[in-house]
């Protein structure tokens, strides 16, 4: 048989595609010269006839239509350790990452972009733990920061499939607290790490699809079963990969703790097997909620007690949702459990995913007509009163009808799947969200009403001779759905779809009407989300459910959600978000259908994880700081709470302190103290390179030595050394300072404006201090020579009876705070810091019985902070004064190691 040139040409293309895109998989840098060569060599051995001038145009529509820079989202990395135990060839990856690349690619049909960003990110986990391939032992823990619904689970696949072919061979995947979610995860792993066989046909699935050639991956948990004591009957062998996916369950977690410590009594060797733990949806249950006095909670002990048994071990925690995980206590040590999960080696945030929708396309996009949003439907009154009279299982009996706003989320997805199924989505899976209530009872019930809607309204639509529900699906489509695909088609010009006739659409409902099924999702019901049987033709269903759809269960299509289920609480609130996800195709036919306070809360998490990963991306820029020393904070909220209280305790508020003066008017009593200062102060300004007297500083009773745009570094250096009196709520150096890290990681104060107090011998004249017989007395800091200490509460001692705190009342004289300022210019850009050398002599340091000289004296300073403003989400310039939530426990390297 003879071929065309348009078959040859589609082989040459074949041939080119497959080299090309497995040399892009590994970062070669010549991967198109090679597959040109290799395809070219292929195409002219086999049709010796072609001319070389036709292969040249081919290649060049190839090089135009496939050939392009594969370029991939920077990525967050914090690390403790700026010294990676890999060695830069040790890191190659040979038979259990290909097989899954390839199986994504050619399989999945994922694009190169999204599997070599799983690549990248990959990489940069494995530099942060432990080496297997070296005997010394090992102890990494750290957290991955990924997005809700945006593939995390693929991202850790990766991750085990690299750790095997790097030399790891137990892999323990902690997975969710309810059997779904382990289940689906153990499924999803045998499909993409072990690869499946059929035991009757042979016919090979998942990975096994590509190979199967290598060692296979043994594995402790199937499907059906969680770890069982059962295993130590069939002893595996550790010199191949092994796996297991557990629950995060008391007994579960027992269990696997009695099955690993009789593995190690049996076999000590065990001890010694380089061991990865990943911690899925990290921020769930693995967190310690005990107070410090008390022993660790069971999960978090169990966790940590598996940990513990192994010599060279990596812990690395998944989440979308860090807030627990960043307020970990990160010096917490209990006798038994040992170190806790902090993760005190690395953070890593994870790029956005191409085509990803979170809470920001959804909540904070530009509106239709006159500025309505997008995607939200704000519950009908109707529907509100009924679900805020539901407080507890009794109240089943109130469901009883189908409220207003829950009918128009169902016609909506009914049009939704016609939409997409026109679109030649149609063997593509479609759902809906129904999370009104946490209660099963509650969720029985509304399976009961919502079926009989659903039957009456599609008999209606089917067979009824008046038009009025036609009426309404007619109305909802032009009003509604066509609105805001024309809306969508203008901003979004790489995805725009044709609109279609309401002619077709109504058609295509009347087919839809009798393939959509209806499930509660709960303990009680025996439904069973199950997607992968129905894979072939795709499942159009309505899942109602509460806890279980809550979290971790994907629901795959979700085009309609109706949500009415209040939280206080970020995490939940934002994992309970299952709309999230990737929408290609169909972003415009989305909706979500809740409360507007609920709307409001989701607006203002989006703002938060805006501000979360732009300070992760600050941070990973500041190459010398690491999760040890600085506190990622997390914007407040005036009545949510970022994590449950009892996550909380080591949480307290960033304060804010624009348009404020704070000023040291408190001193400690012992010598120390103003010996460490006075050594701060000193070293501040030596680093400083230039200091200024402003004009006509000798006619003034008081001198300054002014120097301007002065490296926030220094001033940061300056408060980790400068002490404050340690019972200080707000003028704190160690506050001050993170405060100011805080700014300059959003672009603000990263200069400052420095002055020196200085007093001339005009003011020794004046009749208060001659009574008191205080003379000039010079000070020697560094560079500078001070004229004479600065006179303070000169008449009499403020501080308190019996205390052992000095008070000088304030420090900063009129108009101070803007003398490195021209004449009516106001404080815009830098801050300033003003130095006080204190007159020892006073009666307030009198009483210390200190011998004071000019190489030490008292040292106060002040701050002069302008007002920072943002823009929000929204586009409006606001200041940007709200309150910021971090952990007190994360303090600077030398601390913690004090």
């Amino acid at each position: 048989m003879i071929n065309t040139l348009d078959e040859i040409k589609k082989e040459l293309e074949n041939k080119f595609l497959y080299v090309y895109n497995t040399l892009r998989l590994f970062d070669e840098e010549n991967a198109a010269e090679a597959a040109t060569s290799n395809a070219k060599t292929h195409i002219k051995k086999k049709y010796s006839d072609i001319k070389e001038e036709l292969l040249e145009e081919w290649f060049l529509e190839i090089y135009d239509t496939y050939v392009k820079e594969i370029t991939i989202e920077p990525i967050s990395v914090i690390r403790a350790n700026k010294e990676s135990a890999w060695e830069d060839n040790e890191l190659e990856f040979g038979y259990y990452w290909l097989r899954y690349s390839k199986y994504l690619e050619e399989v999945k049909n994922w694009p190169i972009k999204t599997i070599k960003s799983i690549d990248t990110t990959t990489n940069e986990i494995l530099k942060s733990v432990g080496n297997p391939n070296k005997q010394q032992e090992f102890d990494s823990r750290g957290l991955v920061l990924g997005y809700v619904q945006s593939g995390k689970t693929a991202n850790f696949t990766g991750l085990i499939n690299k750790a095997y072919d790097v030399g790891y061979k137990l892999v323990i995947v902690l997975a969710g607290m309810h059997n779904d979610l382990r289940s689906q995860t153990q499924l999803r792993l045998e499909k993409e790490v072990i690869g499946v066989i059929d035991k009757i046909t042979g016919v090979a699935s998942g990975v096994a699809a590509i190979s199967n050639k290598g060692a296979l991956v043994q594995t402790w948990t199937t499907v059906e079963n969680d770890i069982s004591i059962k295993v130590l009957d069939q002893r595996r062998n550790l010199d191949v990969p092994n796996l297991m996916v557990v629950k995060k369950n008391k007994d579960v977690l027992e269990t696997l703790n009695e099955v690993i410590e009789a593995c190690c009594n049996l076999s000590p060797t065990y001890r010694n097997v380089p061991v990865l733990v990943i911690d899925d949806e990290a921020d769930q249950a693995s967190v310690n909620t005990a107070d410090s006095n008390e022993d660790p909670k069971t999960i978090n002990r169990l966790i940590r007690r598996l940990l513990n048994q192994f010599n060279r071990k990596s812990y690395v925690g998944y989440t979308a949702t860090p807030f627990a995980n960043l307020l970990i206590d990160s010096r917490a040590i209990d006798e038994n459990a040992q170190e806790d999960l902090y993760p005190k080696d690395f953070i890593i945030a994870l790029p956005k995913p191409n085509g990803y929708c979170g809470p920001e396309e959804y909540f904070n996009v530009n509106g239709y007509e006159d500025d309505k949003p997008r995607y939200i439907r704000h519950l009908n009154q109707d529907d509100l009163d009924l679900f805020n009279k539901i407080k507890n299982k009794e109240h089943a009996e109130l469901i009883n009808y189908v409220p207003y706003s829950m009918k128009q989320a169902i016609q909506s997805f009914i049009i939704a799947t016609a939409v997409r199924n026109l679109r030649n989505q149609e063997k593509e899976h479609n759902s809906m969200l129904i999370h009104a209530s946490h209660l099963t009872d509650i969720q029985l019930e509304l399976k009961k009403v919502v079926e009989a809607y659903f039957e009456e309204f599609s008999n209606t639509v089917l067979y009824a001779s008046n038009d009025e529900a036609i009426a309404q699906l007619q109305n909802l489509y032009l009003k509604d759905f066509v609105l805001v695909q024309n809306s969508f088609n203008d901003t979004n010009t790489e995805h725009r779809y044709p609109v279609l006739e309401w002619v077709d659409v109504y058609t295509e409902i009347k087919k839809v009407l009798g393939k959509i099924d209806i499930l509660a999702i709960n303990g009680d019901s025996k439904d069973i989300l199950d997607y992968d049987s129905r894979k072939e033709n795709g499942w159009n269903v309505i899942a109602i459910g509460g806890n279980k759809l809550s979290r971790g269960l994907t629901l795959d299509g979700l085009t309609i959600s109706y949500y009415y289920r209040g939280t206080s609480m970020y995490d939940s609130l934002l994992q309970m978000g299952r709309w999230f996800g990737f929408r290609n195709g169909y972003m415009d036919l989305c909706r979500i259908y809740t409360s507007q306070q609920i709307a409001s809360n989701f607006e203002h998490l989006a703002e938060v994880m805006v501000e979360v990963r732009k300070e992760f991306d600050w941070l990973a820029k500041h190459e010398v700081l690491t999760p040890y020393d600085y506190a990622v904070s997390v914007l407040g909220h005036d009545y949510m709470d970022v994590t449950s209280p009892a996550k909380m305790k080591t949480a307290e508020f960033l304060l804010y302190y624009g348009g404020s003066t704070p000023q040291t008017r408190s001193f400690e009593s012992h010598l120390d103290f103003y010996k460490t200062n006075m050594e701060a102060t000193v070293n501040l300004i030596n680093n400083i390179s230039d200091f200024k007297l402003p004009e006509n500083t000798g006619k003034r009773r008081t001198k300054y030595h002014v120097a301007k745009d002065v490296s926030a570094q220094h001033i940061i250096d300056f408060l980790k050394e400068y002490q404050t009196v340690s019972s200080a709520t707000v003028v704190d150096s160690r506050k001050i300072r993170e405060s100011i890290q805080k700014q300059i990681s959003r672009g603000n104060y990263l200069n400052f404006n420095v002055v020196i107090i200085d007093t001339t011998s005009g003011e020794f004249n004046r009749q208060v201090v001659k009574e008191k017989n205080l003379t000039p007395f010079p000070v020697n800091l560094g560079k500078i020579r001070v004229e004479s200490a600065v006179l303070r509460s000169v008449k009499e001692d403020k501080s308190q009876p019996n205390s052992n705190i000095v008070d000088l009342g304030a420090i900063v004289s009129s108009k101070q705070n803007s003398i490195d300022l021209e004449e009516n210019q106001t404080r815009e850009s830098n801050p300033l810091l003003l130095i006080y050398p204190l007159h020892p002599h006073i009666p307030a340091f009198n009483k210390l019985g200190y011998e004071f000289n000019e190489d030490l004296v008292p040292i106060g300073i002040a701050f002069d902070f302008p007002r920072v403003y943002k823009e929000n989400l929204k586009g409006e310039i606001v200041e940007a004064r709200q309150r910021y939530v971090k952990n007190k426990t994360v303090l600077d390297e030398k601390e913690n190691k004090e």
